[in-house]
């Protein structure tokens, strides 16, 4: 099974989207990235407005 943050990494290169710009975009603070990249967990509620952000009409200011 995939973790959130994996998902969202995927999503984000489906997309061809930065995945740290849609964590600024969902405004979420940047530290929770770097936290789950490292192997912290991340709450459904957090992924989702990412996923939200990665999956938004304003891709163009997310891009890579």
């Amino acid at each position: 099974m995939k973790t959130y943050m994996q998902q969202l990494i995927s999503a984000a290169q489906d997309n061809n989207v930065s995945i740290l710009k849609a964590f600024e975009q969902a405004k979420v603070p940047t530290s929770t990235y770097y936290r789950t990249i490292h192997g912290g967990d991340l709450r459904y509620s957090t992924a989702r407005k990412v996923w939200d952000a990665i999956n938004s009409n304003e891709k163009h200011l997310l891009r890579k």
